[in-house]
């Protein structure tokens, strides 16, 4: 039996349930968690109109909701909303999505994720397609999602992503390397060595280095006063370290991705961004992954930029992701 406390939070949430989704046209404000394949993921939907096109973000990491969807919420995401109804979704274990056993932290179950979150979309708000943004691992996982339903997509982006890890870590070594070598930093160029005797235990190193490299991820954005402006740490105790954790209980089957061929011949509209500095997800091979696609495609590289382009160059990527969203134009 249920107590009234109990009984009074059930209710609260049902009540919220019932205003945050309906389906009529009008604004949009829904913060709920949704049930997936046994976890319960935590998703905000947001809009003008819950009429517009709509779009799902997936941010990367995997479990990086504090640095990368975050700030592509409260900078970019929000001028999508009015003309857009964006949805921002907590991967599983991350951000407010609640924890999982470990052994459930796999990317079929990322895929599986998506797929009823989208269709939890579609079904709320009556869409027959949506659009799909990622973000360097929400990236590949949005290009692991479309290979599989392709049907329910009417664009994709790419935003510092990647479709073979293989390749991503090739040009992300190659890249920091090449930094490293040109700033004599000696420690760098050992641990990268390091790296490459081992990568499989080693990962983390790639990941250390490629972030610092060529000005660094934060390249001129004070990250400090982000977090401390949306008061992240509160929101989130101990964000840094279960990051972390996610992506190293899925690091071998990260290595492991690869869906170049499985989605070149789809016909879906696809904007792949990546920023010129950036030695993560790198330009030649965000290149390489433009170049092989055969459906209708936009590249752009952003001037300045490194891996969080929703930070160092929001304007450019706004004007971008409009000019595409809207009409189908690559930007200029």
């Amino acid at each position: 039996m249920l107590n009234l406390e109990q009984f009074k939070f059930l209710l609260a949430g049902l009540t919220l349930i019932f205003m945050s989704c309906n389906t009529l046209a009008g604004e949009v404000d829904y913060k709920w968690w949704i049930e997936s394949s046994g976890a319960n993921l935590y998703l905000e939907v947001s809009g003008r109109d819950s009429s517009k096109p709509l779009i799902l973000f997936l941010h990367g990491g995997p479990g990086d909701v504090e640095l990368g969807l975050i700030p592509f919420q409260v900078n970019v995401g929000r001028a999508l909303e009015e003309k857009y109804l964006v949805a921002y979704l907590h991967q599983r274990g991350a951000g407010k999505s609640l924890q999982v056993e470990k052994n459930t932290l796999t990317i079929n179950n990322n895929i599986k994720d998506v797929y009823n979150t989208v269709a939890f979309l579609k079904r709320q708000y009556k869409k027959d397609k949506i659009i799909l943004i990622g973000h360097s691992w929400g990236g590949a996982l949005a290009a692991l999602y479309v290979r599989d339903h392709p049907e329910s997509l009417e664009k994709i982006v790419f935003i510092s992503s990647y479709q073979s890890a293989e390749i991503q870590t090739k040009t992300s070594l190659n890249a920091t390397l090449q930094w490293a070598e040109k700033e004599g930093n000696q420690l760098a160029i050992r641990e990268l060595e390091k790296y490459q005797e081992s990568p499989t235990e080693n990962f983390q190193l790639l990941s250390k280095w490629a972030s610092r490299a060529n000005g660094g991820i934060a390249n001129g954005v004070d990250i400090n006063a982000f977090i401390a402006d949306e008061n992240l740490n509160e929101e989130f105790p101990g964000w840094q370290e279960r990051r972390g954790s996610l992506a190293a209980e899925m690091n071998g089957e990260l290595q492991a991705i690869n869906v170049n061929k499985s989605i070149d011949n789809l016909q879906i509209s696809a904007l792949f961004v990546v920023g010129e500095n950036d030695t993560i997800t790198t330009p030649s091979q965000t290149r390489a992954d433009y170049e092989k696609y055969e459906g209708s495609k936009c590249l752009l590289i952003l001037k300045d930029s490194h891996h969080l382009p929703f930070m160092d160059a929001q304007e450019s990527l706004e004007k971008a992701l409009f000019q595409f969203l809207d009409n189908d134009h690559c930007a200029a």
